[in-house]
């Protein structure tokens, strides 16, 4: 939903979430001809990673999500653009955009289908996990 904003520009569309703690949620998309293409699967990773694999693309890279802002200026280095507040979030348009364009390629799923993607454990059970890593290793 947060790409379908640029669909019209030409470059990299670089989706992100803040995750806190120096890592973002991030989808990667190909902006070209009014169509985005997507790159990589939804992932966490630290903004340092982000910005290395975002420094192998030539094309303009554009910075769109909650988490934008928070990598604009580490992303200064590759001159990324920060869209304006109302391309840079997700809109329910960029839903019905990114839902229209599924069922037009037969990517329909029932009601019941739909669950949450979660992309890493939440911080209360990685704190216990390391926790209880500590304890065994004592």
């Amino acid at each position: 939903a947060m790409a379908e904003n640029a669909r019209q520009l030409t470059g990299i569309v670089c989706a992100v979430m803040d995750a806190r703690c120096g890592q973002v949620y991030n989808a990667l998309f190909r902006a070209e001809d009014g169509k985005l293409t997507r790159l990589c699967d939804d992932r966490a990773l630290p903004i340092v990673e982000l910005l290395e694999e975002c420094k192998t693309f030539t094309e303009k890279i554009y910075l769109v999500g909650d988490g934008a802002e928070l990598c604009y200026k580490t992303f200064a280095v590759i001159r990324a653009e920060l869209l304006l507040p109302q391309l840079r979030f997700q809109r329910a348009s960029g839903v019905a955009m990114a839902a229209q364009e599924m069922i037009e390629n037969g990517q329909t799923v029932t009601p019941d289908a739909l669950m949450p993607i979660y992309l890493r454990l939440p911080q209360a059970e990685r704190e216990l996990k390391a926790k209880n890593a500590q304890k065994n290793n004592k």
